[in-house]
């Protein structure tokens, strides 16, 4: 894993003071960083380049939102797309909704149920931002992977869980500069069933609890558009899916999940949010 330092750091290789650098991620969620375990932001050369373009961007006289823009734009034509992104932009009519961790869990453990249910080989794709978040659910989506067609993770690893194209599901590495590095992702696809969950979180103050911008749907046309996205940075990372994943993502969106699909699925996601409270309670 790359070497990381903190947002002081930060400051002292760009000249920009910390509390800009603050302002600046409240406002435009730039530069990211990863956030520990303790909710403090880490950052990256990556950062430190990212941050320098801005500067001579405002050097020129671009107003600071534009030049911040023009970066962001810049990086991710560069690095990759993230999957909410491309959501967002595809599907306009699909409403994001601030949700927290808790929820996002009922969410995923949901939808990945129900692939487990239904056996039906489905492609199965997640993004965990770091190794240690997938390492949480690693026995899940190991079980997920045994009976799918593909399954892969893409997320921040290091020496305690190395990334892994070949394994089962594959573990492909995020780029230090890839904005999926910020996003919570699962993803299923099979010839009779889709579903999707495309999060990025929300900058926060440390100590804050994570906060998320998550769209949740069955449509197929936006499972399929999030599984392009993961597929090719999993490609990028070294992974090899075999031709049905192809196969899968060049079909033409046609049977879509039906209701009783849906309703079974939402179900799930009321059973697992119901137990965290009891839990709470």
């Amino acid at each position: 894993m790359t070497d990381d330092f903190s947002i002081g750091v930060l400051a002292q290789r760009t000249g920009v003071t910390p509390n800009v650098l603050r302002t600046w991620e409240h406002r435009f969620g730039f530069p990211a960083g990863r956030r520990t375990t303790s909710g403090h932001r880490r950052f990256t050369e990556a950062d430190v380049l990212l941050v320098g373009e801005v500067q001579e961007a405002r050097d020129r006289g671009v107003p600071l939102h534009l030049a911040v823009d023009a970066v962001l734009q810049r990086s991710r034509q560069e690095h990759g797309e993230a999957v909410h992104a491309t959501l967002i932009r595809e599907f306009p009519d699909l409403r994001p909704q601030r949700l927290g961790k808790a929820t996002l869990i009922a969410a995923s453990h949901a939808i990945e149920e129900e692939v487990l249910a239904r056996a039906d080989r489905s492609v199965v794709l997640g993004t965990f931002q770091e190794g240690h978040k997938f390492a949480r659910s690693r026995h899940r989506w190991e079980e997920l992977a045994r009976t799918a067609t593909w399954s892969a993770v893409l997320a921040e690893f290091d020496d305690d869980l190395p990334a892994d194209p070949q394994a089962r599901p594959a573990r492909c590495q995020l780029s230090d500069v890839s904005p999926m590095r910020r996003e919570w992702t699962v993803v299923a696809l099979s010839p009779t069933f889709a579903a999707v969950l495309a999060a990025w979180e929300v900058p926060a103050q440390a100590g804050r609890p994570a906060t998320y911008e998550a769209v949740i749907t069955m449509r197929r046309a936006a499972a399929l558009a999030a599984a392009r996205v993961i597929v090719g940075a999993a490609r990028s990372a070294g992974a090899t899916p075999p031709p049905e994943v192809a196969e899968l993502l060049a079909a033409a969106p046609s049977l879509e999940t039906t209701i009783h699909d849906a309703d079974r699925v939402m179900l799930r996601m009321l059973e697992h949010a119901d137990a965290r409270l009891g839990r709470r309670g």
